[in-house]
């Protein structure tokens, strides 16, 4: 019992294994709680959904080009706005992909940003096609 009250949660680190995966026991998306997080108003909620959908792929392609450069602080700042925007919609997956990626960035790590693009694209695939599902 000790050895838990004294943790402070603010010190401990958050780390994604190696070989994680956007199917790893994490959820693509969770509307219940996305539409909680909007006070069950539905239309700002589908309102919201539209605008991600039409700018996830501009943020992905952004990401992928300062990944491919070397581009660490542009890595780091369009994966941390990923991050936030899943986040926001409770799309888990997406929102640990981009939280590793942008990690990667802030260490320098760029051979972990190659490993995870296809990981982070392979998550926003999945999440389109929940939306998808939602908005139709």
């Amino acid at each position: 019992m000790k050895n838990w009250l004294n943790k402070d949660p603010g010190t401990e680190k958050k780390t994604i294994p190696q070989e994680f995966s956007c199917d790893d026991a994490h959820e693509v998306f969770d509307y219940p709680n996305f539409l909680n997080r909007v006070m069950g108003d539905e239309e700002l909620a589908m309102s919201i959904l539209q605008e991600f959908m039409n700018l996830i792929d501009q943020h992905a392609d952004k990401l992928r080009k300062g990944i491919e450069s070397g581009d660490h602080e542009t890595v780091r700042q369009i994966s941390h706005m990923i991050k936030g925007e899943s986040g926001n919609i409770s799309a888990s997956s997406l929102y640990e992909c981009a939280y590793t990626i942008e990690t990667s960035a802030k260490n320098l790590d760029g051979d972990r940003q190659h490993q995870m693009l296809p990981v982070l694209f392979k998550a926003i695939d999945n999440l389109k096609k929940a939306i998808n599902k939602v908005l139709k």
